[in-house]
């Protein structure tokens, strides 16, 4: 699980505070003195189980760390908010992106509710299919802008980046803030194939137990004629 920018800090602050103290391990039956901190890969836990125990009087504490693709994809969620993704034509009209030709352009348009607005950070997360590329950035909707003026509840972030496999957007958020906020950005279908449609995601960026997340899709996009 990965874990935040405050949760790091205090981390250190315990690693810290750990090594000041007496620690006696066993590692597979192998005494080690000393906090331990250590990377598993996947080749070295396939050779069989690590068996980590506190050998001394001090009681500890374990942190694990876990990193990695999901061997089957992870369902919808909703813990604090709930995020939604459409796709639209450029003139707001409804889309199917999972039937696509090159060359066609769609609006992703990601719509949060967060029913009990808080003072947070809130970053949200698109990552765009392959076989597809953002297209003008310029065309992003905003509380300011009226290029895609059909969009509803249009939000205001304060950060937007545009990378090749992603769109992220960043909110200041508060207390008595609108419950319902929306964001955009527009994608071209460049590449002719068959491709998984990656989750969108929003987190409050210091509380990991506030996040939402969408499905996983799948898309095709079929050649120019």
């Amino acid at each position: 699980a990965d874990t935040s920018t405050q949760e790091n800090a205090w981390l250190v602050l315990a690693a810290r505070a750990l090594g000041k103290q007496n620690i006696a391990l066993s590692v597979n039956n192998n005494a080690a003195t000393g906090p331990l901190y250590r990377s598993i890969g996947e080749e070295e836990l396939a050779q069989g189980p690590i068996v980590v125990a506190n050998s001394g009087d001090t009681p500890l504490d374990a942190v694990i760390s876990v990193s990695g693709a999901p061997t089957t994809p992870e369902p919808a969620a909703e813990h604090g908010f709930t995020l939604e993704r459409r796709f639209h034509a450029l003139d707001g009209s409804e889309a199917d992106i999972g039937k696509a030709k090159q060359n066609d352009r769609f609006v992703v348009v990601l719509t949060v509710t967060e029913p009990q607005p808080e003072f947070a950070r809130v970053a949200l997360t698109d990552y765009v299919p392959a076989g597809f590329e953002i297209d003008n950035p310029r065309l992003v909707s905003s509380g300011d802008t009226g290029t895609l003026d059909w969009i509803e509840n249009a939000g205001n972030p304060v950060h937007t980046e545009f990378r090749d496999d992603r769109f992220m957007a960043a909110f200041e958020r508060r207390k008595g803030d609108a419950t319902t906020y929306t964001v955009a950005y527009v994608v071209r279908a460049v590449s002719p194939g068959s491709y998984v449609l990656p989750q969108a995601m929003v987190e409050d960026m210091y509380r990991p137990d506030r996040f939402g997340r969408t499905e996983t899709g799948a898309v095709e996009v079929a050649p120019a004629r």
